[in-house]
């Protein structure tokens, strides 16, 4: 009988709906629909194409860079958060980047160049300074 050295690790899946509101756009700076839009969208580009069985579960990935995206931090400490190696996020960072990119498109609008005078103005009525 074989016996394994280390028991395999699973990392248990993140459940968007038990997380509150409030935590969702803190730490990742979108609302829970925004995030489970999202999720949804990429699952598709994120599977594995083949089951592993200790495979990162998409939603992890996204929420993963999601939370890198939205805090600045390094890769080293969003990596330790998520329950993986810094390498391994590394790959996840750079699969979820080029999903995202599929869909820029549709989250990103330019405005155009007519309505320029417009968005500029909005913008301005805002009034917003930066503190010192």
């Amino acid at each position: 009988m074989r016996r394994w050295r280390n028991p395999p690790v699973y990392r248990p899946l993140v459940d968007l709906l038990t997380m509150e509101e409030r935590h969702l756009i803190v730490t990742y700076r979108f609302d829970r629909a925004t995030v489970q839009e999202l999720c949804t969208q990429l699952e598709p580009d994120l599977m594995s194409p083949i089951r592993h069985p200790n495979g990162i579960h998409p939603d992890v990935q996204v929420l993963s860079v999601l939370h890198f995206l939205a805090s600045g931090s390094f890769q080293t400490t969003v990596a330790m958060a998520s329950r993986m190696s810094q390498p391994m996020f590394s790959n996840v960072l750079s699969r979820v980047l080029s999903a995202l990119l599929k869909h820029v498109r549709r989250y990103i609008i330019f405005p155009e160049v007519e309505d320029l005078p417009t968005v500029k103005g909005d913008f301005y009525a805002l009034d917003i300074s930066p503190t010192s």
